[in-house]
């Protein structure tokens, strides 16, 4: 019966990863296809860049609770059960999160073209690590802030996390036994992989200097604002 409920939320987790939110706020309140625009994507980037902050931030957190919801969920049904396995008490909470990523990158609902795996991971490790999850946000932002390349703030922040959870294996945790700092860790390198993975078109476009960039507005002249 425990086996059947954990398929049974890893295929739930992949749903949900699934839904486009991206995608779904744009035709619900611009009926604007994001897919038609920008880098086609239906992930919170290109919902910035096509529809603005204001709704590109939801889509984040959106995109963002998809990879953290089930792992909640199954804690607050607390039947260990259901996130531990083995004599080692290994904790595989972070399949749940890895679940979400492939329904947000490779969706069932969309041809399984969705988005490129930051915000629905950001998500899995708020869920698993509160603390870190916003520190990575903060280092997204300085490194965004800095270049204004959502991809190299992303893959800057990717390496950070690959760091932190590499570190995290040698050291004690109170959460969280070996077997499971290993499993995590095993998750991190899949997740880190395939965020370069989505972001190679990225990172030729980074070469030839044609990238994206999200330039701060330039502030209108007290002369251009009285013409």
């Amino acid at each position: 019966m425990a086996t059947m409920m954990v398929i049974f939320f890893l295929i739930l987790s992949y749903l949900i990863g699934s839904i486009p939110f991206g995608l779904l706020i744009g035709k619900i309140f611009l009926n604007v296809d994001i897919r038609e625009h920008g880098s086609k994507n239906t992930g919170a980037t290109n919902t910035v860049r096509v529809l603005g902050f204001k709704y590109g931030i939801f889509a984040f957190i959106f995109d963002m609770l998809k990879g953290s919801i089930i792992i909640i969920i199954v804690r607050l049904i607390n039947d260990p059960s259901l996130f531990l396995v083995g004599p080692h008490d290994l904790n595989f909470s972070s399949l749940y999160g890895l679940a979400a990523v492939l329904g947000h990158v490779y969706p069932v609902y969309l041809k399984f073209k969705g988005g490129k795996a930051v915000a629905t991971s950001c998500g899995m490790i708020f869920a698993i690590e509160p603390w870190v999850a916003v520190a990575i946000i903060v280092v997204f932002s300085i490194v965004f802030l800095i270049t204004r390349y959502v991809s190299v703030a992303s893959t800057f922040s990717a390496g950070v996390i690959f760091i932190y959870f590499a570190i995290r294996v040698f050291y004690e945790h109170p959460n969280y036994n070996l077997p499971t700092r290993i499993m995590d860790f095993a998750v991190i390198i899949f997740l880190g992989f395939l965020i370069i993975n989505r972001h190679k078109l990225n990172y030729e476009r980074l070469r030839k200097g044609t990238e994206f960039r999200f330039l701060p507005k330039r502030r209108k002249h007290k002369n251009e604002e009285s013409e």
